[in-house]
């Protein structure tokens, strides 16, 4: 449809007649004041459109172009809004294809062809992604004066949406870079912690006040540590940085392993823990990433116990439409119909009001909710009042394929730690934050090690320049000052005592990738903040088998 923007016409103000015109003003025709006005007015709508608009002045091979500001910003040329521009500098490359596809507008009404121009048309801009615009032209006494281009409603949704997904992936990059650097940050003082309290509590063995108040120190350590592992692993998972490694799983292998874990707690609460495995679910194998898949029915179980005060706790396997359904039963409180959904909320527990820590954060099912999601494994849960409740993982089933070994809770070679002592180990640590490298030392002197330290990479050499040979393990963070990691450190004194360490590396991060490079290297991970019972059993580890195990 063609737009005719006529001008507004206003009643003239009376002139003084003795008033001596001045030489240089000149009559405007009646023909450029209506094109003046008509493009005047064409600027002000374009100005003031809520979707990208364009007006295009002239013909199209000379165009200037206006833009609004929503297609200047799109366009990332802002002053595309206060001025007219050139065609070609608006779209360096693009401008061509435009001018061709307005020519069928640029039609006189006096011209013979007049009949055949369309009353608008459909334009594409090369934006990414492009942007569709409808096009009408401007007419002044028949003749085309210029075109004012709207963006569609689809075109302009779809650009919304394309740019809402820009800017999640930016806030995305940005929350992941922010995580992995909290998640180092937040643990370094409650690892430092740790290992005070740890080198603390032998120094006043013997002392039961002393002791006594180590404990308590430690169970609210152990409180904030929990706290803090929980909401980093929510951040992460939220941010979408974490990566299943699906690979064939035994489900029943695991489920069994996770009862021998648990059931000594549950015991200590007098309640029983069962495994129900049927003969039709033996050997069931499913396509999921066991550690994750193993975190969702680790938290369901540790529910379980905390709210079930008497009775006893099952964990069963059954084959149901095909897939198959990990289920755990419970005798405890129950759950109301309406409070289903909202249990899955972050810090919501419904029998704990007074958000005692020693009850649980909140935060477990809040995790299996996006682990579910992750691994594709839908949570389900049915509940009755005082009467308990079963929470169900389904999981995809396979055939034909053998699974990989399931990682045993607990397990350790020949049977567990057994105590191997470490009097005389040498070994090179590395850490660049005071605090941590202090404890970790404190700790190794307390176990009887010899050791080296240095926390930069000029250090490390000054540290084994007095060495006769190489040390027996090397335990060094993985964030070091600039450039340089962990993994820096382990590469260049391997190749200086031309022996492969064993190595241990301590971070707070959870990135896949430093996982894989460590896993190259052969190195073992501890995830800050660690235990020192957790450096100890891979400390034995290497003196016994003279590598890394896990």
């Amino acid at each position: 449809m063609a737009i005719s923007l006529q001008p507004i016409h206003e009643t003239s103000i009376p002139r003084d007649t003795d008033a001596m015109p001045r030489p240089s003003a000149s009559p405007m025709s009646p023909t450029d004041q209506r094109y003046r006005e008509c493009l005047d007015n064409a600027r002000r709508v374009c100005a003031a459109g809520t979707v990208p608009t364009m007006l295009v002045i002239g013909g199209p091979e000379m165009a200037a172009v206006r833009c609004n500001e929503p297609l200047a910003a799109l366009l990332n040329r802002p002053c595309a809004a206060t001025r007219d521009e050139s065609g070609p500098s608006l779209l360096p490359g693009g401008w061509a294809a435009v001018a061709e596809a307005l020519r069928p507008l640029f039609v006189d009404e006096t011209d013979a062809a007049a009949a055949e121009r369309p009353d608008s048309l459909l334009l594409s801009l090369p934006t990414d992604p492009p942007l569709t615009l409808r096009a009408a032209p401007l007419l002044v006494d028949g003749q085309v004066v210029g075109v004012l281009a709207s963006a569609t409603l689809e075109g302009a949704i779809a650009q919304m949406a394309e740019t809402m997904r820009a800017e999640v992936a930016r806030t995305t990059a940005a929350r992941s870079r922010f995580l992995a650097s909290a998640s180092h940050d937040l643990r370094q003082p409650f690892q430092a912690m740790r290992l005070f309290l740890d080198a603390l509590t032998s120094q006043v063995d013997g002392n039961a006040r002393a002791a006594r108040t180590a404990g308590m120190l430690a169970n609210a350590m152990t409180a904030g540590e929990q706290l803090l592992n929980a909401l980093l692993d929510i951040s992460t998972l939220d941010a979408g940085t974490v990566e299943p490694d699906l690979q064939p799983v035994s489900v029943d292998a695991l489920l069994q392993s996770l009862a021998e874990e648990f059931r000594p707690q549950a015991e200590e609460k007098g309640l029983r823990l069962r495994v129900h495995v049927p003969d039709a679910a033996s050997g069931a194998v499913t396509r999921s990433d066991p550690i994750l898949l193993g975190r969702i029915v680790r938290n369901l179980l540790a529910n379980a116990i905390r709210y079930t005060q008497r009775g006893g706790i099952l964990l069963g396997l059954r084959k149901r439409d095909g897939q198959w359904r990990i289920e755990v039963w419970d005798t405890g409180f129950g759950i109301p119909q309406d409070k289903l959904d909202v249990i899955f909320d972050e810090f919501h527990q419904l029998t704990n009001p007074s958000r005692d820590p020693t009850r649980g954060l909140g935060l477990g099912l809040a995790i299996v909710r996006r682990l579910s999601v992750l691994l594709q494994a839908p949570i389900e849960v049915q509940s009755r009042s005082g009467r308990g409740s079963v929470f169900a993982v389904t999981v995809n089933r396979l055939e034909g394929e053998a699974p990989a070994d399931t990682p045993l809770v607990g397990h350790h070679p020949d049977g567990g730690p057994s105590g191997v002592p470490l009097d005389g180990m040498r070994i090179l640590v590395v850490d660049d934050d005071s605090m941590v490298l202090t404890g970790l030392l404190l700790t190794l002197e307390s176990w009887g090690c010899a050791f080296v330290s240095a926390s930069n990479m000029r250090e490390v050499f000054a540290a084994v320049d007095g060495l006769e040979g190489p040390p027996d393990a090397i335990l060094t963070d993985l964030r070091l000052p600039g450039k340089v990691s962990g993994f820096d450190v382990i590469d260049r004194v391997r190749k200086l005592f031309k022996a492969d360490i064993p190595a241990v590396v301590l971070t707070g991060e959870t990135a896949p990738e430093s996982l894989l490079e460590g896993q190259r290297r052969g190195c073992a991970f501890l995830h800050k903040p660690l235990h020192p019972g957790e450096l100890r059993r891979v400390l034995e580890e290497v003196r016994r088998y003279g590598k890394t195990v896990c």
